[in-house]
């Protein structure tokens, strides 16, 4: 996606240095709880008690979730908008197909911050 959409310079996402700056923490961010997952599955393993970390797996994972939707919609810009299929038009889809389904899935994202326990503690 990031390859493909265009900045206001008209240049690819991709190469927007604010665009992969972001991208790279989102991607240091996924490194870093894969290992922390990783660490509490081996606890676990050993029959320790888990402390505090499954909740920080918990927040930072709808956090990151979160972020990666975020760019998502941002790299999208005006196709991002929703589309319903079946509320009918005499136009066809806007955009290119990748874009269906990423603004629901980032409202949905919002929810799992909720549904899991609240971040907000």
């Amino acid at each position: 996606m990031a390859e493909c959409e265009l900045d206001g310079d008209g240049q690819p996402l991709i190469a927007n240095p604010d665009f992969r700056r972001r991208l790279a923490e989102i991607e240091a961010d996924l490194t870093a709880i894969s290992y922390t997952d990783l660490r509490v599955a081996a606890q676990a393993a050993a029959g320790e008690a888990l402390g505090p970390e499954a909740s920080i797996l918990k927040v930072k994972g709808t956090e990151i979730q979160q972020a990666i939707s975020d760019l998502a919609v941002e790299a999208l810009g005006c196709y991002a908008a929703p589309f319903d299929p079946d509320m009918g038009d005499n136009f066809g889809p806007v955009g290119p197909d990748y874009r269906a389904g990423v603004v629901p899935g980032m409202l949905f994202g919002r929810a799992a911050s909720i549904y899991g326990g609240t971040n907000e503690v």
